[in-house]
């Protein structure tokens, strides 16, 4: 089961400027997919942090 502050999510969701698009996974893959994401230049928004 996964849960998530909907309202930090939302605040974040400007589908008129950029599209939506989001990424989610299962299991503890955050810190390595940060990692991946600074290396490749990536902008990383964390929107349940």
């Amino acid at each position: 089961m996964a849960s998530v502050d909907a309202k930090k999510v939302i605040r974040h969701l400007h589908a008129d400027k950029y599209g939506v698009h989001r990424c989610a996974t299962f299991g503890d893959y955050r810190d390595r997919i940060k990692d991946i994401a600074t290396l490749l230049g990536y902008q990383l928004i964390e929107e349940d942090a």
